[in-house]
């Protein structure tokens, strides 16, 4: 696989994975209250469950490999 489609194929799935990581580290800072760090944390953990099978199903559909 060339770079370029491995890029396309993986590139989404980086951004996913450090948007995730993000809302992670949000959840734990000092001063979040106790409903919007249990949020944070439900979003982060649906955001790595339905995004990833979300981006592999759309990169199948569109032939990207």
């Amino acid at each position: 696989m060339r770079l370029p489609a491995l890029l396309l194929l993986l590139g989404p799935l980086f951004v996913i994975g450090f948007g995730a990581g993000a809302l992670r580290a949000w959840s734990h800072r000092p001063g979040v209250s106790d409903r919007t760090r249990r949020a944070l944390q439900a979003v982060w953990v649906l955001l790595l469950l339905g995004g990833t099978p979300l981006w592999l199903f759309l990169a199948a559909t569109l032939g990207i490999f």
